[in-house]
């Protein structure tokens, strides 16, 4: 068994769609992505996440391309980059439902966060910093899973912690789950790999604050 990715569509109030760690799919797929909307912006949310970001470049040569600015040199191997998430504070002007924010204030600025405010409240989407795959079974998982610490629930990974939260990052990022856990706004937490969060946000983030 494979590690999945988890592709995030976003639907704009002006009908225009973006598309969070975009992943490759078959043609019917693709045509029905297409029926909800323009693809106009995709976010590559690290350059461990560039991999088919080339093809939705080649399909839609106006799609905007932006990714966090700590991993702009990896991202451009692959697609060229328009804009980093501190360049976009809003995708349409005035309208501040759909944003992307760094949690590590002084950077490296690795990661971020996609928060998106919709009628049923807001939600969090994020990348390789959070994970929340249920233990399984089979040798990969056992050494992925269980010896790695990738699953077994939310969590931020061991390799994570080595490779994203460096330096300032994991004070910001305890501090932002701090901040998350007070004011309780969250509805869903979209997780890089793993099952979507809807329940007791609050009371899981202050536990993976607690581990870093």
């Amino acid at each position: 068994m494979q590690l999945k990715r988890t592709m995030v569509v976003v639907r704009l109030s002006d009908g225009r769609l973006l598309l969070h760690s975009a992943i490759a799919m078959a043609e019917p797929d693709m045509m029905q992505l297409e029926e909800l909307g323009q693809p106009s912006f995709l976010i590559v949310p690290s350059a461990y996440h560039r991999l088919d970001a080339a093809r939705y470049k080649d399909r839609y040569p106006e799609i905007e391309v932006l990714c966090p600015s700590g991993g702009q040199s990896g991202v451009e191997k692959v697609v060229a980059v328009d804009r980093c998430y501190e360049d976009c504070p809003e995708f349409i002007p005035g309208d501040d439902a759909v944003r992307l924010t760094y949690y590590d204030e002084g950077g490296p600025h690795i990661e971020g966060i996609l928060l998106v405010r919709s009628s049923d409240g807001l939600t969090a989407v994020f990348n390789d910093t959070l994970f929340n795959i249920p233990n399984q079974k089979g040798l990969f998982w056992f050494l992925y899973g269980r010896v790695l610490g990738a699953s077994g629930g939310p969590k931020v990974t061991p390799l994570g912690r080595l490779i994203l939260l460096r330096g300032k990052a994991r004070s910001g990022f305890k501090n932002w789950l701090h901040r998350a856990a007070d004011e309780n706004k969250l509805v869903r937490v979209v997780p890089g790999h793993g099952d979507i969060l809807r329940a007791d946000i609050a009371s899981v983030f202050r536990e993976l604050a607690a581990s870093l």
